[in-house]
């Protein structure tokens, strides 16, 4: 059987924080995904979905978009075997680029 990876980098502007101000104002994260299928995964539509879900969302942590945003795609994709995703919020910080990665093996 023959396996599929794909990997995508997005930009976009999301609200995702604790704090007053992120609560208020779109930010701007950085979203990589890689996934592993034994079926054809269409770039595009993932990335549709990604910004899709964090857009019409509001997290309170990126940890908390990580969980809801894997669950959404492996239950849309059911074909997927492996997910990993990285969020990062490369404005929240002067010259730093917080972020947390989430894998996940099915």
């Amino acid at each position: 059987m023959q396996d599929y990876i794909i990997n995508i980098k997005t930009e976009f502007k999301c609200i995702i924080g604790v704090l007053a101000f992120e609560r208020k104002k779109k930010q701007k994260v950085i979203v990589k995904l890689k996934a592993k299928s034994h079926e054809f995964l269409d770039y595009s539509i993932l990335t549709k979905k990604i910004k899709k879900y964090y857009k019409k969302n509001k997290f309170y942590t990126i940890e908390e978009s990580l969980e809801f945003v894997s669950a959404k795609l492996k239950e849309k994709i059911p074909a997927l075997i492996f997910l990993k995703i990285s969020v990062f919020k490369p404005k929240i910080i002067k010259k730093t680029k917080a972020g947390v990665i989430f894998k996940k093996k099915y």
